[in-house]
């Protein structure tokens, strides 16, 4: 595991809930140090990080809670594993992955351009992997980058439109779209471009919708 010259691997795993990030660290330490359940709710709580043992001591290995809850991104994780990385820097980001799904799903469609956003470094993608890197990122990069922002939160919003009406009847299409905004030390606040999450069609009956518009004096 260790790299000719380089003292320290560092490893970020990101995942959905259940794919095996926890099992892949204890695999990759040759340790169990980060909690392993069968349930589908998330064991891990928050980002934490430990060093392997024997031939392993020279692999640190940062383990990560769930991006996403039911409701849409969870700002205090990603800022969880933001103030990690910070604080550790990191060589290399493993994405661990459901191979018995046939597609992408869309969280872990925006765990990607979550780490689009969040190292926006040159040929980033090249140190996203789940095998043994021979290039580390940069150190001083990783630095610059970190240190400039003091948050990174992620924003939404929905937008309606009216696709038909008829006598009785309005059919809406809901559209839910996402971005991210970083705010830096000096309080300056850097925008994402929003891209669509998820849509979904609704129909509202008049008659119900007038009513409950309805003010009784």
């Amino acid at each position: 595991m260790s790299i000719e010259g380089l003292k320290q691997i560092k490893l970020l795993l990101i995942g959905e809930i259940g794919d095996g990030k926890s099992s892949l660290g204890n695999f990759v330490l040759k340790n169990d140090v980060f909690k392993v359940s069968d349930t589908p709710n998330s064991v891990t709580k928050y980002a934490i990080g430990y060093f392997g043992e024997g031939d392993r001591n020279d692999v640190f290995v940062v383990d990560t809670p769930c991006l996403i809850d039911g409701s849409g991104f969870d700002n205090k994780n990603i800022q969880s594993i933001f103030n990690c990385v910070k604080a550790t820097g990191l060589q290399g980001i493993v994405l661990t992955m459901n191979f018995n799904k046939f597609r992408l799903s869309h969280n872990l469609k925006y765990i990607v351009k979550f780490i689009s956003d969040i190292f926006p470094l040159k040929d980033i993608w090249k140190h996203v992997c789940i095998a043994r890197r021979l290039k580390p990122i940069d150190e001083k990069e990783i630095s610059k980058l970190s240190g400039e922002f003091k948050e990174i939160i992620y924003e939404e919003k929905e937008e309606r439109e009216k696709i038909e009406e008829t006598k009785y009847n309005i059919t809406y299409k809901i559209t839910k779209y996402r971005r991210c905004k970083k705010v830096k030390y000096n309080g300056e606040v850097i925008y994402g471009e929003s891209t669509e999450f998820n849509s979904r069609i609704i129909t509202e009956n008049k008659s119900k919708k007038e009513s409950s518009d309805c003010v009784m004096m």
